[in-house]
């Protein structure tokens, strides 16, 4: 009996043993690799932010643009309407053309990329 106890107590002193080594490596192991995670986190944050930043000036530019050219329309239509003296019908049909066939030539060009 004195012997199952010293094999089960010798067997304990061993796992204790392996037990406190593994414990040793994750401490040392554990604090490099969360400070690294960290760092890597937040470089993908700064580069979210940057990205953020780029995509709403890319955005609030062509928002400013599509009023310009909303704008530079109507004034066509009144260009045509008060000094060509075309109808309101014939400037309409005249503009729609044009703006269609560009979007045409941007979706030729776009596809051939």
């Amino acid at each position: 009996m004195v012997e199952n106890e010293k094999k089960h107590g010798f067997m304990d002193i061993i796992k204790d043993g392996l037990g406190y080594v593994s414990q040793i490596i994750l401490a040392s192991m554990v604090p490099p690799i969360t400070q690294g995670a960290e760092v890597i986190m937040k470089k993908i944050e700064d580069r979210m932010i940057l990205l953020e930043n780029r995509v709403l000036k890319k955005i609030s530019s062509l928002i400013i643009l599509g009023f310009g050219a909303v704008f530079l329309i109507i004034a066509l239509l009144f260009f045509l309407t008060e000094y060509l003296h075309w109808t309101n019908a014939v400037s309409f049909f005249s503009i729609g053309i044009t703006i269609f066939v560009i979007g045409l030539i941007l979706k030729l060009m776009e596809s051939g990329k």
